[in-house]
């Protein structure tokens, strides 16, 4: 009971501790799921700990997120000033090139980079929630 107790702990410690922020395994599965069943075990402090890296880790999440969405903000502005400076020049070559900015504004609104951070975040408050619930319910 006490080498479990200690893998649960640390299992849960080390994915809250994760610098690429990410939640799941290979297999797109979130990680960690399989220790839910074994909070109980856990002491109370251990659970307090747990929770504090947990919102850590989710505060952290909402920044990349963030970041991830302004690096797009950014390319867009850019996108969309190049364009302005085509239609400017104007002729055969403006046409050309605000038709190319405006395919790839459409393709940035759909960063890959900003869908992983929105999927961590709301991997990140599942595994937070989980803990507060498991905690409230257990000082009843």
């Amino acid at each position: 009971m006490i080498e479990r107790d200690e893998d649960t702990y640390s299992a849960l410690k080390d994915m809250a501790e994760d610098i690429h922020l990410v939640s799941r395994n290979h297999n797109d599965e979130l990680i960690g799921i399989d220790y839910y069943n074994n909070l109980g075990i856990l002491s109370r402090e251990e659970l307090d700990q747990l929770l504090s890296l947990w919102h850590r880790k989710t505060i952290t999440c909402q920044k990349e997120k963030l970041a991830s969405q302004w690096l797009v903000m950014q390319i867009l502005m850019l996108i969309a000033f190049a364009i302005y400076v085509a239609w400017q020049l104007g002729g055969f070559a403006g046409l050309l090139s605000s038709i190319i900015g405006v395919i790839a504004m459409i393709v940035m609104i759909e960063d890959n980079r900003v869908k992983t951070a929105k999927r961590n975040l709301a991997d990140a408050k599942r595994v937070y929630q989980h803990l507060s619930q498991h905690l409230e319910s257990r000082g009843q």
